[in-house]
This record gives C-alpha cells, structure tokens and sequence, in this order.
C-alpha cells in the first residue's frame, strides 16, 4: 500500500491585518447596535416629553348650574389650563329636536313652553368653531328675575336635554363632554376621543 502524503491542515492564519479587520469588524456591530437602542431610547422620551407638553395645554371643559345672588345660570366652563377648541356641538331635546348650537336649542325652548314663552333670559352661543379660554366660563343661559327662577329651573328639569360636546387642545387631541345617560361611558367629566 501506497502512504498518500498528509495534507497540511487548513484554517485561518490571523495575521495582524487579519485581527484589525474583526475587531473594527465587531467594534461597527457593537456600535449599530448602540446607534439602535439610542435612537429606541430618544423615541421613547420624545414620546413621554409630547405627553408632557399636551398636559400641560390641556383643557378640562365641564358643565354646572348656579343658582346665587338671585340669578339662574346654565354654564359650561374650561377648568383646564390651555385653550378649548370646540369642533362639534350636538344637543339632543327630548329625543326629538336635534341642534347644532345653543342659541337654538334656547329660543325653541322659550318660545313653546308655556309660561316661559313671557320670561326676558339671556344667552350665550355655543357652536363648532367657538374658542373657550382656560379659566374662563360661558353662561349659556342666565335668568335674572328672581321670581321667575323657579319657573325656568321646573321647565327646564322636564326636558330631556343630552349634549355631546367635543373640542380639541392645541396639539389636536379631542375630548368628549356629554351627560349621555344610555351610553356605557356616559360621565359629566371630558373623555379622550382616539384619534
């Protein structure tokens, strides 16, 4: 039998040149891979800096009586600390009578209930459009007689008035204010609409 000469084994000589080019090769790994994760990161803070900046624009818009000092008033008020932008007003009146602004809704009330159809009131306009500044509040309607208070306040407890309100903050983010009693997430406090 013939011997067959043994073949040199085969396999990497690391030549200097060789070990620069994979640790340069790794080091660039290692450093994508941290490029990554800092960018992962700094989305992530722009996120929580966004929410930050929106709460703290964030209007806060709720609806009250106040029955003092001889007046009647029907409010709806920004306790946020940021701007109201009103985008949809939508005011349901006994199940029947749809409105898109208060004004309205008011003089229909007024002029065919008997007995308030003779009683001076005044009122406020709320309607798409309409900017209701932090702090500040809109008398939507105000009854300043006070024997006729009474009578205002009776009517007015024998209607079924279901508002939808919704507004945006300055970053565009809507809310909901409703006093809808059928719906599950019916509340008198604003709601976040997802965009």
């Amino acid at each position: 039998m013939s011997e067959e000469p043994e073949q040199p084994k085969k396999g990497i000589k690391w030549t200097t040149n060789k070990i620069m080019s994979s640790s340069a090769l790794f080091i660039s790994v290692i450093s994508l891979t941290a490029l990554l994760y800092q960018s992962y990161l700094a989305r992530e803070e722009n996120k929580l800096i966004q929410k930050q900046q929106s709460a703290s624009v964030l209007p806060h818009l709720n609806q009250w009586f106040s029955n003092s000092n001889g007046s009647f008033k029907y409010i709806i008020g920004n306790k946020g600390v940021g701007p109201a932008f009103i985008d949809e007003v939508e005011i349901v009146l006994d199940s029947v009578h749809k409105y898109d602004n208060t004004k309205d809704l008011f003089q229909y009330i007024f002029n065919n209930t008997k007995g308030l159809d003779t009683i001076p009131y005044v009122y406020s306009t709320l309607i798409k459009g309409f900017v209701l500044p932090a702090n500040d509040q809109i008398n939507l309607l105000e009854i300043n007689n006070p024997e006729h208070i009474q009578l205002t306040r009776f009517a007015l407890s024998k209607k079924k008035i279901v508002y939808k309100i919704i507004y945006k903050d300055v970053y565009g983010s809507k809310w909901l204010l409703t006093n809808d009693n059928d719906k599950s997430n019916s509340t008198n406090s604003p709601i976040a609409i997802d965009p």
